[in-house]
């Protein structure tokens, strides 16, 4: 099974499969692959990778190398099953947080009203903070 990432178009897909699980990649851009990968661990040539799309998979990016779960900075909403996980990385918003307007403060009825209330979907850093960069 593979996911549906935001922001995802035809041109992001690439031929390429995950070493791991085979699941076809997203590609994406070195800045996010910059941004997100530990110092320590960063490939000296940062073009050419791809976002792994199985949750069940513990790859995130592969290319040139396979970057794992603890070689990035920030876990992937989609990989991860904890509601404290951001689904909104430039705003830090949490499937948490738009559960907690939605079925308790009954603040949001569709998806403006979750943008007003948690700023969800209104940054413009996710392709330095979003895994999949979009």
């Amino acid at each position: 099974m593979t996911i549906s990432v935001c922001g995802f178009n035809a041109l992001d897909n690439t031929n390429a499969q995950c070493p791991i699980c085979n699941t076809p990649g997203k590609k994406i851009r070195p800045e996010t692959l910059l941004s997100l990968v530990k110092s320590d661990r960063l490939p000296a040539e940062p073009n050419g990778y791809s976002l792994c799309l199985s949750p069940k998979c513990d790859v995130i990016y592969f290319g040139e190398r396979v970057f794992f779960k603890d070689d990035v900075k920030v876990k992937v909403w989609f990989k991860e099953s904890e509601p404290d996980i951001p689904v909104c990385y430039c705003r830090s918003v949490t499937a948490k947080d738009i559960f907690e307007h939605i079925a308790v403060r009954g603040c949001c009825k569709n998806l403006e009203d979750i943008q007003a209330h948690t700023g969800a979907n209104t940054g413009k850093d996710c392709l330095t903070q979003n895994p999949a960069g979009t």
